[in-house]
């Protein structure tokens, strides 16, 4: 789980992601970092609502996500039905120390 759980977390993605993403990407890792989660990170929300909180339309959300997975800060974790499902890469957070893929160290 990549999950934000306090300002510490905030502050860690925004420096994480400055100069390295865009905008809408830092947007969709923010977003993704902050939704409730599966204990393997996957968010089970629909796009369409991802979209909605983030203030995009469900296409430009769509194409940041690929955009993510591209680069590999995003990877697909599956499907339910024709819904694709996503969650933030872990190796991204690494240097986070030994909780490896947590944002920070919690009970999973």
């Amino acid at each position: 789980m990549m999950r934000i759980n306090d300002a510490e977390d905030v502050q860690y993605l925004l420096k994480k992601t400055g100069r390295v993403l865009n905008p809408n990407q830092r947007i969709v890792v923010m977003l993704y970092a902050s939704s409730e989660q599966r204990p393997d990170g996957t968010v089970m929300i629909k796009a369409s609502e991802l979209a909605a909180t983030a203030g995009m339309t469900p296409p430009v959300f769509s194409r940041t996500r690929k955009e993510l997975v591209a680069v590999g800060w995003m990877e697909e974790t599956g499907s339910v039905g024709s819904v694709k499902l996503y969650r933030l890469a872990p190796q991204i957070f690494e240097d986070r120390g030994p909780a490896g893929r947590h944002l920070r160290a919690v009970g999973s």
